[in-house]
């Protein structure tokens, strides 16, 4: 009998990670060479990633980076883990490599106490598969800077100062950690990685100020003359804020033709004012794919916001972390959500509905149709107390 090839599954160092050219071929042009000097230079901002690779018979077949990141689940500010450059070379695809590299990943965010995963899906029934439910997609609204130009006029309170983002990174970064707390889904990448964007200095900060306090900030590029101004962050805490910005951008008339800005899944921007002829969609050129979202460990969600007082057991079956597989019981007490193991189950749940539960509230409704689990009425009302619908602004890309 011939012998299994010997796979191993393991974490790399970055040097041996830049080398092993996976995400370069999956992602980048070829046939060519990577730039390890410049991949090198990159690796400072990478210290809190952990590579993984995968080895069949010594050879790397399959990659992946898992990015350690904070991110706000319901109310709560949880480590969680985001994978990234997710890849595998033609010989070693179709195999299971991703597959099992993936459920080791999950093993290790377990090890570092992350109770939740995130990623950008190259296709969403791969990672639906391993577990993942999708976000809504952002919103791209285009609006012409000669509709927001009356905005400029209103007298509005505060101020703005436009820097560029190496100037103000430091400002820039505690308005953002004071936002996250309050924007479900809102993900922060470590600080060391963060400040990569501060290196490359490619964008300006329109910063709104109310009272010495920062309330709003716009990253923002443009293009060329008459060209775009293309935001691809617009955050504000105020109304006054999203007003100044959208100002800001009135001001740019006769510099940039049309104004690009990406916005959350729950924006309607064409609300905003009159006479914006706002154009929203969720499809654009630069558009990123909706994110994926995932629950590494129940026990370890417990504590986050929960609707009105319910209670529900469910048999839960999770193929990729054996710790979730059982019986778990959730109830609502006084808007937070209690997770304890045990009970009487009223039905059967997959990871993939508990996962559209917690970070979108998906309707329970549809489980039977997508194969996540056989709720009956009554257990769908229960969880769409448990789990109202929400829209996740996951923030950071990578």
């Amino acid at each position: 009998m011939t012998e299994a090839p010997a796979v191993e599954i393991r974490a790399v160092a970055p040097e041996e990670f830049i080398t092993l050219g996976i995400s370069h071929y999956a992602f980048g042009k070829s046939p060519s060479k990577p730039d390890l000097e410049k991949a090198r230079e990159r690796l400072k901002y990478f210290a809190g990633s952990t590579g993984l690779a995968v080895y069949d018979q010594g050879k790397p077949q399959a990659s992946c980076a898992i990015h350690a990141m904070t991110g706000n689940v319901r109310g709560t500010v949880f480590p969680m883990g985001g994978f990234g450059g997710v890849a595998s070379l033609p010989a070693g695809r179709r195999q299971g490599h991703v597959r099992n590299m993936m459920i080791r990943g999950f093993e290790l965010m377990r090890e570092k106490g992350e109770a939740v995963s995130t990623l950008y899906p190259f296709r969403d029934s791969f990672y639906e598969r391993l577990g993942d439910a999708e976000f809504a997609k952002n919103r791209f609204v285009t609006l012409k800077p000669e509709h927001l130009a009356p905005l400029t006029r209103l007298g509005l309170p505060g101020s703005v100062e436009q820097l560029g983002i190496e100037d103000c990174f430091d400002e820039w970064w505690t308005f953002l950690e004071s936002l996250q707390p309050q924007v479900h889904g809102f993900a922060l990448a470590e600080k060391a990685r963060a400040v990569g964007r501060r290196d490359r200095n490619d964008s300006w900060v329109a910063m709104v100020r109310e009272d010495g306090e920062v309330t709003g900030a716009m990253t923002f590029e443009i293009t060329g003359y008459t060209e775009t101004l293309k935001a691809d962050t617009f955050y504000y805490t105020t109304a006054a804020a999203r007003y100044q910005l959208l100002a800001w951008i009135g001001r740019h008339v006769d510099q940039a033709s049309e104004a690009v800005i990406e916005l959350g899944p729950e924006e309607y921007p064409e609300l905003w004012y009159r006479d914006l002829v706002a154009q929203s969609s969720t499809v654009y050129k630069d558009a990123w794919p909706a994110p994926m979202g995932r629950v590494v460990s129940v026990a370890g969600i417990d504590g986050i916001a929960a609707g009105t007082d319910g209670v529900i057991s469910v048999t839960l079956v999770d193929d990729q972390c054996p710790w979730n597989n059982g019986v778990w019981t959730f109830s609502g007490e006084g808007g937070v959500l209690s997770i304890r193991e045990g009970g009487d189950p009223a039905c059967h749940l997959t990871i993939q509905g508990l996962s559209a539960l917690v970070w979108s509230g998906i309707d329970p409704a549809t489980f039977p149709f997508r194969g996540w689990g056989d709720p009956g009425p009554a257990a769908q009302a229960t969880l769409r107390t448990l789990f109202p619908k929400a829209f996740p602004v996951l923030n950071e890309k990578f």
